[in-house]
């Protein structure tokens, strides 16, 4: 029963079903639906309650991890290279994808108002001010007059803290982030029984978060319910309608991605396109029906090995490996998130700050890491918070459209990781000689 219940509140048609009656709600009871929004407040609050601890000792359990772990070796050098390269060249990808079409659209100046009227609350926005805004603004040594970063400031000062404790508290999470990644690496250098006993603490921790995490799931229908027939009484369906612009971006550079790594898989497989995709075809269905990348990892190893003829003991490895710490799927969401926050406050990013946001990027979908459905959304805070960018209120909007572009991520994620696994690991023409490879790997070790 329970089980049935939990299937029920995590399906996408009923998330889009919600999403459709809230809309209706909000435009034939208006009143009505003004007072759900502090409930859609305390859901947003919740997921923000979990997200620091969670990160925490995920990001350095899975460095400790990896670290630790004596197969991974083997691969070492290829994975430290091929994992950030990806990540890097997903990011500028966005960005590319940013620079050809803006995800808020065109710069309609009544649609930008209201964007800016459902991201700050504020009926009196102007689409002329320079984004000046009070949700979630940044600190006044940080930014300028506009509410832009300080300029004046380096740029690696956003990266790093000085003090891990002023970073947790005040909710800085690319700089715990960088800690965790120090932190994690070097305690996988110690193999004494306090560091088990620290790293089994960890675990709990972690699986605590994880089940924390799946209650705040199943609260989302009635969380988004209250969000969006809030939002939607407030300033109408305007807003929604333009995030039209911002999934098209987020799908195309899917496709992109897809379709490059579609070539690579090829290439190494000495098959064409067609028959990778037609290889993979149970990982792509399962990705997209599930929108669970830790689902498909036994699939997509079959068929990486079975049908596309990849070395088994060397995948076995590598492409859970990538599927958990190289979340290439959320990069470019990040990106494009971001550029899009960017977009309605009328920030104009110059180099620098792209460059911020394609790093940024990368960190946060490395943190990402487990996380799932509006959990994954809320860490578009990592990339917006050193360019001084509030995000709280453009979360509801993008938990609207997350059963979309969630797929999306999932299919990416699992894909590209196949084509990163592919570039890794060797590859032979006849099982015979994969299970011959594999043999003498386990005779050497």
């Amino acid at each position: 029963m329970v089980t049935t219940l939990k299937r029920l509140l995590s399906n996408p048609f009923l998330i889009i079903t919600v999403l459709i009656l809230a809309i209706y709600f909000g435009l034939n009871y208006p009143e009505l639906a003004k007072g759900f929004e502090r409930v859609g407040g305390y859901y947003i609050n919740l997921l923000k309650m979990i997200v620091l601890p969670y990160l925490f000792v995920t990001i350095t359990l899975g460095i400790c991890r990896v670290a630790s772990d004596p197969n991974s070796a083997r691969y070492t050098w290829r994975l430290v290279i091929t994992y950030p390269l990806a990540m890097l060249f997903a990011a500028a990808l966005a960005v590319g994808a940013c620079l050809l079409m803006p995800p808020a659209g065109p710069a309609d100046q009544a649609k930008m108002i209201a964007l800016g009227n459902i991201m700050t609350g504020d009926a009196s926005f102007n689409s002329d001010t320079d984004a000046k805004v009070t949700i979630g603004a940044p600190k006044a040594e940080d930014a300028d007059d506009s509410g832009n970063p300080n300029s004046a400031s380096p740029m690696l000062d956003r990266f790093f803290p000085d003090n891990i404790f002023a970073a947790l508290s005040a909710g800085d999470t690319l700089k715990v982030v960088i800690f965790c990644i120090i932190f994690g690496a070097a305690l996988a250098k110690h193999s004494d029984e306090g560091s088990h006993t620290l790293q089994d603490l960890f675990r709990v921790v972690q699986m605590a978060g994880i089940e924390v995490i799946q209650w705040l799931n199943l609260l989302l229908p009635f969380a988004l319910f209250s969000m969006i027939s809030a939002q939607v009484a407030s300033v109408g369906i305007g807003p929604l309608v333009s995030l039209g612009p911002f999934v098209i971006v987020q799908v195309g550079t899917g496709l992109a991605l897809i379709l490059i790594a579609t070539f690579i898989i090829a290439r190494r497989a000495r098959m064409s396109p067609w028959a990778v995709v037609r290889g993979l075809r149970e990982t792509i269905i399962l990705a997209i029906t599930t929108r669970s990348s830790f689902a498909c990892i036994p699939v997509a190893v079959r068929e990486m090995t079975e049908k596309l003829h990849f070395d088994r003991y060397s995948t076995d490895l590598v492409l859970p490996l990538g599927t958990t710490i190289c979340r290439i799927g959320s990069v470019p969401y990040f990106v494009i998130a971001t550029v899009f926050i960017a977009e309605v406050y009328g920030v104009d990013l110059d180099l620098q700050k792209l460059i911020v946001i394609i790093f940024c990027s990368v960190a946060a979908g490395f943190a990402s890491s487990g996380a799932t459905g509006a959990i994954g959304v809320v860490l578009i805070s990592i990339v917006a918070r050193p360019l001084g960018l509030p995000v709280e209120a453009a979360i509801a909007l993008f938990i609207a459209v997350d059963p979309i572009l969630d797929v999306v991520r999932t299919l990416v994620l699992v894909y590209c990781n196949c084509a990163l696994s592919a570039l890794i690991t060797p590859h032979a023409k006849e099982p015979s000689v994969i299970r011959a490879g594999s043999e003498n790997l386990r005779a050497a070790q």
